[in-house]
């Protein structure tokens, strides 16, 4: 499942174009750029939580290189005629517990709760299940209310981070037992 192509169309979007999830690839760092670069300042703020206005090819291709068993990086792409353009990104990369994984979303601001991001995190969770992972994790910024709301659908538990108050840790037991505030990860990866 995690290395095949979804065709996802979407009803309530105001583009006869379906969507299609894919593995994201090291030769998309063109429209990877692209992408990133037509996010507003805010959208790159809460995805990378820091303020980035120029992405290096070395970024790049940190964000489009996928190490084998460890991480998944997944692409919501347009699927009409002409050339393919990423609306959204989920990915998650291996933690030092090779059972956990931290992960990232972002979709396209003018695409937004259209369920773009909720499909790409439910792939991205069958994927994790697939892989054998116990959990994924992340970190949100408290005022990222959207995302907050997503993850609480999604069933993540949401508690605050010991490290950082203006932090919310998001974490996703993909167990039969729960993890606790104690078990997630201190060293989430900032930069995935």
């Amino acid at each position: 499942m995690c290395n095949a192509q979804f065709l996802f169309p979407f009803s309530r979007l105001n583009t006869p174009t379906p969507i299609v999830i894919r593995p994201l690839q090291l030769s998309d760092s063109p429209q990877l750029e692209e992408f990133l670069s037509r996010l507003s300042e805010e959208s790159r703020y809460l995805r990378f939580l820091a303020v980035i206005h120029h992405f290096t090819p070395e970024h790049l291709a940190q964000l489009t290189n996928v190490r084998p068993g460890r991480d998944v990086a997944l692409a919501a792409v347009t699927a009409g005629q002409g050339a393919e353009e990423i609306v959204g990104v989920a990915r998650y990369a291996g933690l030092s517990d090779p059972h956990r994984a931290e992960f990232a979303l972002v979709v396209r601001d003018d695409l937004q709760g259209h369920g773009i991001g909720t499909k790409l995190m439910h792939m991205l969770i069958d994927c994790a299940r697939e892989h054998g992972l116990h959990g994924l994790e992340g970190l949100v910024l408290a005022t990222n209310h959207k995302m907050l709301d997503l993850m609480a659908h999604l069933r993540f538990g949401v508690m605050p981070d010991p490290q950082d108050p203006t932090m919310r840790r998001v974490v996703l037991d993909l167990t039969a037992g729960g993890i606790t505030n104690a078990e997630a990860d201190p060293d989430l990866i900032s930069f995935l």
